[in-house]
């Protein structure tokens, strides 16, 4: 009878753990509040040392992870088929994992953290349900990174 008891609560305690672990491992992602500064979304480091942002494309929410290294922004399949995207032009697209088919949309409107812009392109064929901020998006804010944040900024009208 002791060895069922302590077995219980082994199986308990690493329960406990477990559980506690993957909640702090789950993304930070970073969501625009009202009354913050408008034009300015500060989103703050991950666990994974990546910065998330909560957003949408065409008005259809989804998360991003910020991504220096991309070119453009990027979603999967299964996002485009449930935001009703239309057909895009065919392309292959290199990705971490390799080169996988997609097709790239023009003329999008993504927003990220509040900040939106129109007529971008997106590629479809990642993969997972994390979107991809890239650089078509990024090069039009400016983009601060320090001490465990990232602030995206509309830029001033030189």
């Amino acid at each position: 009878m002791g060895y069922i008891s302590a077995l219980v609560i082994w199986i308990t305690v690493f329960s406990a753990a477990y559980l506690f672990f993957d909640i702090r491992q789950q993304p930070k992602v970073a969501v625009v509040e009202k009354g913050m500064m408008r034009g300015e979304v500060v989103i703050p480091r991950s666990s994974d040392g990546h910065y998330y942002v909560r957003g949408s494309i065409n008005g259809y929410p989804i998360d991003f992870m910020v991504d220096t290294g991309a070119s453009v922004v990027s979603v999967s399949k299964e996002f485009s088929r449930m935001a009703g995207f239309p057909k895009g032009v065919s392309a292959n697209l290199a990705t971490a994992g390799g080169i996988v088919s997609g097709e790239i949309i023009s003329g999008q409107i993504v927003e990220a953290g509040g900040i939106a812009v129109k007529g971008l392109s997106v590629s479809v064929g990642i993969q997972g349900n994390m979107a991809l901020l890239g650089q078509n998006f990024l090069r039009r804010v400016d983009v601060i990174q320090s001490n465990d944040r990232m602030i995206l900024r509309v830029r001033e009208k030189e």
